[in-house]
C-alpha cells in the first residue's frame, strides 16, 4: 500500500496522473427479415433491409454492400454443399446512430438435412469487426456475428463502448 501511495505522489509531482477508464461491454441482437430487402437501383452491389429488435419492432435498417468473392480459401473446393464465400460490408442506421462493419467474411451453403417441408434450406453466417459508429455508437468497437437461413438473419453485436 505504501509503495502505491509513494508512486502516486512521485507521479503527481512530475505532473503525471493516472486514471482508470472503465469500459462498458454490451451484447444485443437484431433481426433482419429478408422479405423487407430491396436492391439499390443505383448500385447493384447494395441491398437495404429493415432491422427489428428482439420483440419484432422495426428499429432501423442495414445496407449490405457486396465486396467480392473469396476464390482461393479452399472452403468450397472441399465442401460440395458450399454456395460461396465472399466479403461484404454492413452499414446499420439505427435509432440514435450508425454502426459500420467495413469488411465481413461470409459463407453460405446448402444444409445437409431437410426441413419439415422436405426442403434442404440454404444457411449462412458471417463475422466482421465493427469499424465505426456515429451518435450513441460513436467510438465503439467489437464484433458482429450473423447467422441466416432463407427467411431471417440473426445479427449478434458484441460491442465495447469507450
Amino acid at each position: 500500500m505504501k509503495t502505491k501511495l509513494f508512486l502516486a505522489v512521485c507521479l503527481a509531482l512530475l505532473g503525471i496522473t493516472t486514471t482508470a477508464q472503465a469500459k462498458t461491454y454490451r451484447r444485443f441482437t437484431l433481426i433482419l427479415d429478408f422479405n423487407t430487402c430491396v436492391s439499390d437501383p443505383n448500385n447493384t452491389n447494395n441491398v437495404t433491409c429493415q432491422e427489428k429488435d428482439a420483440t419484432g419492432k422495426p428499429i432501423g435498417q442495414i445496407t449490405v454492400t457486396y465486396q467480392g468473392p473469396i476464390a482461393d480459401d479452399g472452403t468450397c473446393a472441399t465442401n460440395l454443399l458450399c454456395n460461396g464465400t465472399w466479403h461484404e460490408g454492413y452499414l446499420y442506421v439505427l435509432d440514435g446512430g450508425t454502426i459500420t462493419v467495413g469488411v465481413a467474411t461470409a459463407y453460405q451453403g446448402q444444409a445437409p438435412f431437410k426441413d419439415a417441408n422436405g426442403f434442404a434450406p440454404v444457411i449462412g453466417f458471417s463475422v466482421g469487426a465493427i469499424t465505426g459508429g456515429t451518435g450513441k455508437y460513436k467510438d465503439i468497437s467489437g464484433t458482429l456475428t450473423m447467422r441466416w437461413d432463407a427467411n431471417v438473419c440473426i445479427c449478434l453485436f458484441d460491442i465495447v463502448e469507450p
